[in-house]
């Protein structure tokens, strides 16, 4: 988990983050943006106050007051025209009939808020109104020649001035009223093309920097952030055009050999300036036409525009092989790195990139497998991987219908020609491909996910015969079996304890067999599950020892009950030299260990004359004592003494 939370090595520890004056800059430019609009929001308010104002402002009664003033004026010529009988009385009355009703349109309720704010205009009114209807019955009567007439001008003419007055300073209200309106809302429009201009300003910075960051995100998002190196997606888009146009390509997939061990050795920090180190030779050796990649963490990908022959292919992975031939200090480590390379063709091996990939990796795990430089990918490693697949797609059914085949290798101390063990061996005869060994059946069953169910299979089948085999061998017959990598976990011992305790058998009947490989992959884990296994009662075999993996001081706190040789170890020891040599060498380390040590593969008598002569007591498995047996032919053999000839 730290290494997620870690920058890595080499690189800048700002990949990926936005920068602090970045962030300062866009919370500075969105709290503009905010302010702005907040500001712009409130001359929006102020403006639709006043909108209001002028919409609640009235014109009926300047207006009106109007229609009065001239109303009076003219009832009071039409007086004088009556007096001089110009006009018929008919007419007389109906000027003063619009005069009567021009006051209560003034003194409804319609005017009053508007008059409110007015006391003398309200009162004028009301008096004129008043004289208009006290003037009734005297209108009425009005005869040319009457002196009434000046009664009438009388009551009537003093309110010309002051009604003038008033029409006068209500229509200077209205102008004052219209002019203020007009600058505040000059004012208020200039304040919001201000804030609107600074708004837009703001935003589109902000916007700028946003559209910057993204597009920077984007960028890094086709890199790998260890390398710098076009990451998977990038190498789609750099692909996929080249496949459009039928542009020939090869494509070569590499990694550094050892390179998981020495994430363990090492740690993180070391084997990632590895790989950046890796990285920079490539792209110094790199062609116009080559295109480097790294779509995974362990390795990196080199697309070679136009090369379509296997000589051209061969030519381009040695120079990257001479490109990381010096040595490279890191942190003062000296490394050697090593690739190895799988290759494919476009269009020649696939038509996709998919496909060019996963038969580019085939190849890359081939190359692993055989500890080959390069391997390029070939249709008939294409039907190898379909028959794997078969294989492994058929393996439950034949778990399942018991079509596996047991045998058993049994071990025997030759000093007292009995059989103390039986080594599981399990094998396959498939209706379609014929026989699979142990070894590619306990390969596939890793693949696949299957080696836990084919291991607890074996162990159970076993388990069923194994009373009846105790009681015809003269010593404690235990079985032993071979553990997979990928079953060699905390928790392999509650699995185990739970399958002898369902079958009745003592975990003292039960060896395993751990690989020498597999235990200093990561001494300190396998130490754990060691203990644990052992502490269950579980006896444990260290395999292939002598191979060059163990170091001494791990072999000694082991919780280790016997050594066993490889089986290459026993060849050509017949005569003096190299090979019994090396053979006596380990079996004086086995002797410092105070260990029994198993030597395998022996199938020649003479082969078994010289380990006579060099260690006793000896543990001997073999063709010289009996080739591997099958589950019905254990209890004849053990019932006759085994025989060494």
């Amino acid at each position: 988990m730290k290494r997620l939370f870690s920058s890595y090595p080499g690189i800048d520890g700002q990949y990926g983050r936005i920068h602090p004056l970045k962030v300062l800059l866009c919370g500075l430019l969105l709290g503009l943006v905010g302010l702005l609009g907040i500001h712009a929001t409130r001359t929006l308010t102020d403006i639709r106050q006043h909108n209001s104002l002028l919409e609640h402002r009235t014109y009926e009664v300047p207006w009106s007051l109007m229609q009065l003033q001239r109303e009076v004026g003219r009832f009071l010529d039409a007086v004088r025209l009556r007096h001089s009988d110009a006009i018929s009385q008919e007419n007389f009355l109906l000027r003063y009939d619009i005069l009567w009703s021009r006051t209560p349109i003034l003194l409804s309720n319609k005017f009053k808020r508007a008059l409110d704010v007015n006391p003398d205009l309200w009162l004028l009114i009301r008096q004129i109104h008043s004289r208009v209807r006290s003037l009734e019955q005297t209108v009425q009567t009005l005869e040319p020649d009457s002196s009434q007439y000046l009664l009438i001008l009388t009551e009537l003419s003093p309110y010309l001035e002051p009604l003038s007055r008033n029409v006068t300073a209500t229509m200077l209200d209205n102008v004052r009223f219209y002019a203020e309106y007009d600058q505040a809302y000059r004012q208020l429009g200039k304040q919001l093309y201000q804030q609107i201009i600074g708004l837009f300003v703001a935003l589109s910075t902000l916007l700028l920097v946003l559209f910057r960051e993204l597009r920077r995100y984007w960028q890094l998002q086709q890199q790998d952030p260890l390398t710098g190196l076009p990451n998977r997606f990038a190498l789609q888009r750099h692909v996929a055009p080249m496949i459009e146009q039928g542009i020939p390509f090869s494509m070569a997939l590499l990694e550094l050999k050892d390179f998981n061990e020495h994430h363990h050795r090492f740690g993180y920090e070391v084997a990632d300036k590895l790989l950046q180190a890796c990285a920079q030779r490539l792209q110094t050796c790199l062609q116009p036409n080559e295109f480097m990649a790294q779509p995974d963490q362990d390795g990196v990908l080199i697309l070679a525009r136009g090369v379509v022959e296997l000589e051209e292919a061969r030519a381009q992975m040695s120079r990257f092989r001479q490109a990381l031939a010096t040595k490279v200090n890191i942190d003062e480590y000296n490394f050697y790195m090593e690739p190895i390379i799988g290759g494919v063709l476009y269009p020649a091996d696939a038509d996709n990139l998919v496909d060019l990939l996963a038969r580019g990796e085939f190849a890359l795990e081939l190359c692993k497998q055989k500890n080959l430089p390069y391997v390029f990918f070939d249709p008939s490693l294409l039907k190898e991987m379909s028959r794997r697949q078969q294989l492994a797609k058929d393996l439950p059914a034949a778990i399942n219908n018991h079509s596996l085949t047991l045998r058993l290798q049994p071990l025997v101390q030759i000093s007292e020609r009995s059989c103390c063990g039986l080594q599981l061996i399990i094998s396959w005869h498939h209706p379609r491909f014929g026989i699979i060994s142990a070894t590619e059946l306990l390969r596939i069953a890793e693949q696949y996910q299957h080696a836990e169910r084919l291991t607890l299979w074996a162990l159970q089948t076993a388990c069923l015969e194994l009373a009846n085999w105790q009681q015809q061998s003269a010593t404690d017959l235990f079985i032993s079996i071979k553990l997979p990598a990928v079953i060699f976990k905390d928790g392999i011992e509650n699995t185990l304890l739970a399958l002898l305790a369902e079958q009745h058998i003592s975990p003292q009947a039960l060896v395993v067999e751990v690989n020498e490989s597999v235990a200093m992959a990561d001494p300190r884990e396998a130490m754990n599950i060691m203990s644990k296994l052992a502490a269950a009662g579980v006896r444990i075999i260290l395999t292939e020892f002598g191979t060059g993996c163990s170091a001494l001081g791990y072999l000694s706190q082991f919780p280790l009950n016997w050594l066993q040789l490889d089986p290459l170890s026993c060849s050509g020891i017949e005569h003096p030299g190299g090979p019994r040599q090396q053979l006596e060498t380990l079996f004086s380390i086995a002797e410092v260990l105070k260990l029994p040590l198993i030597c395998t593969g022996v199938d020649q008598a003479s082969e078994l004359n010289v380990l006579e002569s060099i260690a006793s007591p000896l543990l001997i498995q073999g063709d010289i004592v009996t080739p591997p047996l099958f589950l019905n032919e254990v209890s004849e053999w053990l019932i006759i003494a085994p025989s060494t000839n």
